[in-house]
């Protein structure tokens, strides 16, 4: 059998003693895994602690379709039955939940069982803040596994990294009572398997360059038309962020700069991550002097008609409804353009691709749309 380790996040060092006790056990066991929990920092400056109560924590060698959980075979890795403060958990710090033993295999599914009666979160002034559970007692959390943990027949032991995204978990006030709804969001990976993006974040202005404090940096993944977010961080008051536990492969890395700054966002689409290595990743964030997008489908058929929208942003962060707009089509003969104001209708003539650009000032943004042609016409001769 091999071991198994189930991570939140402590320090490391505590792992030690906990194994050398296992040392006089017998020689037949299974492998030992153990799972170690980490998180994205919470957005709320205005919150005191996130106190989630694990129960346990299990794997499934069976992919988690989303409709077959009840169905699934599942071995209990660990029962720490603790609560977890997940804001101390940042920068890829982890605190030890246990460890297990387990068969050697692919894992393919991870469940972490919580207590929403034993947990709880705490505004600044240690206030208690009403959450919505989404219901009482205890509930199944089905983490986002991206590849299959691997448990070998040897004597190492396999850590599971379980990232807790508080960020996108606790939505605020969605219901206007002030309370946090709980939409939960984790993932699981294999520490081993990992690399690492870090850097320091600043902005650059005439007065000279200056660390930048509480921004948000995300780390995207996937491709077109499935991108989604694998792991978000904040940075620390030197300026420091560290997204751990990212599997080998290319990232988009965006960086906002915090709420009520002047600054613009930042966006790379290309931070590669090497198993093992930590990616260096600088950001100088620049004064934000407004922003232009095009609001519309970029996708047609023959024969269709759309309205498109220009959003306008200003300076201070906020949507200009007065800003002048002018169009511009660079494909007359693909599309067809009526202007309005901040509002334009497109009509498409015939397949191919079309440019529609929308300018104000010296903000401005172009929208490819791509123009199909119309089958049901086609079937329709036949």
């Amino acid at each position: 059998m091999s071991r198994l380790v189930v991570a939140a996040l402590a320090a490391a060092a505590g792992l030690t003693a906990c194994y050398e006790d296992d040392s006089s056990g017998p020689q037949n066991r299974k492998p030992l895994a153990t799972v170690l929990l980490t998180d994205a920092p919470f957005p709320f400056d205005t919150v005191q602690s996130v106190d989630v109560y694990v129960v346990s924590i299990s794997a499934s060698t069976q992919p988690d379709t989303g409709s077959s959980a009840d169905s699934m075979s599942w071995v209990t890795i660990t029962e720490p039955h603790r609560r977890i403060n997940l804001l101390t958990l940042q920068q890829g710090a982890l605190a030890d939940l246990g460890t297990g033993e387990v068969d050697p295999a692919q894992y393919r599914a991870i469940r972490v069982i919580i207590d929403g009666d034993s947990s709880e979160i705490r505004f600044a002034d240690g206030t208690p803040a009403l959450v919505h559970w989404g219901g009482s007692g205890r509930q199944a959390i089905h983490a986002f596994v991206e590849a299959a943990v691997n448990v070998p027949a040897s004597e190492e032991e396999t850590e599971i990294v379980i990232d807790f995204d508080v960020g996108r978990s606790f939505h605020y006030n969605d219901l206007g009572d002030g309370g946090f709804n709980f939409l939960p969001w984790i993932r699981a990976v294999n520490k081993a398997a990992t690399g690492s993006i870090a850097g320091i974040v600043q902005n650059d202005t005439a007065s000279g360059s200056s660390l930048i404090a509480h921004a948000t940096v995300s780390a995207w993944g996937g491709g077109p038309g499935n991108w989604n977010i694998y792991s978000t961080g904040t940075t620390d008051a030197s300026g420091h962020y560290r997204l751990a536990y990212l599997l080998p492969g290319t990232y988009i890395v965006g960086v906002d700069p915090p709420s009520g700054s002047t600054l613009g966002a930042s966006l790379d689409s290309n931070v590669a991550v090497a198993r093992g290595v930590e990616t260096q990743h600088p950001v100088t964030l620049s004064q934000f002097t407004g922003s232009l997008f095009i609001f519309g489908a970029s996708s047609m058929i023959v024969g269709d008609t759309n309205q498109l929208e220009a959003i306008v942003v200003n300076a201070q962060h906020e949507q200009d409804t007065t800003a002048v707009v002018t169009w511009e089509n660079l494909n007359n003969a693909v599309l067809g353009l009526a202007p309005n104001g901040r509002f334009a209708l497109v009509n498409s003539k015939i397949a191919g691709t079309g440019r529609i650009v929308a300018t104000s000032g010296s903000l401005t943004d172009t929208l490819v749309i791509v123009v199909f042609p119309d089958s049901s016409q086609t079937t329709a001769r036949k």
